[in-house]
């Protein structure tokens, strides 16, 4: 089971543990938690490894603007509309500027695993848009709308560029839950995961009532090499420590 699965379904098992003594009102939001936990463990698990895969997929969100991703392990770029976003095995490289104009790329050793989920938010917002959600952002709303008592989640199934996914939709997300360290920061979405754990489609409303989100459109098993570094003709800047995410 993948480490988020597993940890989520911890929690609940030790909630369940407590709730005879509390009542059945309690009883009945754990026995849901427990529900919905069981409906996100697999896809969860999917998600997982998909950090293993090789592919070369093509995103857009509601606005119509693609985003490019492309996977190696342990490398990854995202190409977006306002410059690309790049860890290697020992670099990450942030560049900014859109085709055609001054790339400046901003060099600094970083390990993979070092970067929290924040700050690989924040350089995918600055390069691809802020409705940009990658895997990671995803299961990590999956696994935290799951533990909120009164979410909602429908299972259905669509094929998406070709692929066959497993979805669910998450309805139902109380507001005083998206204002703590373990926020949702969302009120809604629905999201789709391939058999291999591609990220298919995340569709959602955030707590400012923004759409975010992505749908796949194009996906390949072939790669660039020269997605994993500057594009040519880019200025380099190098440095000891991260450039500040977003900026």
């Amino acid at each position: 089971m993948h480490r988020a699965g597993s940890r989520i379904l911890i929690v609940v098992l030790a909630s369940a543990l407590g709730a005879g003594a509390l009542g059945c009102g309690l009883i009945n939001q754990v026995k849901q938690t427990v529900d919905n936990v069981s409906a996100i463990t697999d896809l969860a698990d999917r998600m997982g490894r998909s950090g293993k895969l090789t592919f070369t997929a093509e995103y857009k969100t509601d606005d119509g603007t693609a985003t490019t991703v492309v996977q190696q392990p342990p490398k990854a770029a995202y190409l977006g509309k306002d410059g690309r976003f790049i860890l290697t095995e020992d670099a990450l490289l942030v560049c900014n500027g859109k085709p055609g104009q001054k790339v400046v790329c901003q060099k600094s050793a970083v390990q993979t695993g070092q970067l929290s989920s924040a700050d690989q938010a924040a350089y995918l917002s600055a390069v691809a848009g802020g409705g940009f959600i990658n895997t990671e952002m995803a299961l990590a709303l999956m696994t935290a709308a799951a533990l909120v008592p009164g979410v909602k989640i429908a299972e259905n199934t669509a094929t998406i560029a070709g692929q066959k996914s497993d979805c669910l939709d998450v309805t139902g997300i109380p507001q005083d839950s998206n204002a703590g360290p373990n926020d949702v920061s969302a009120k809604e979405f629905h999201v789709c995961v391939a058999e291999s754990g591609l990220l298919t489609r995340f569709k959602g409303i955030g707590t400012d009532d923004k759409p975010i989100g992505v749908e796949l459109s194009k996906y390949s098993e072939k790669v660039d090499a020269q997605a994993f570094v500057a594009p040519k003709g880019a200025q380099i800047v190098e440095s000891t420590a991260p450039p500040v995410a977003g900026k």
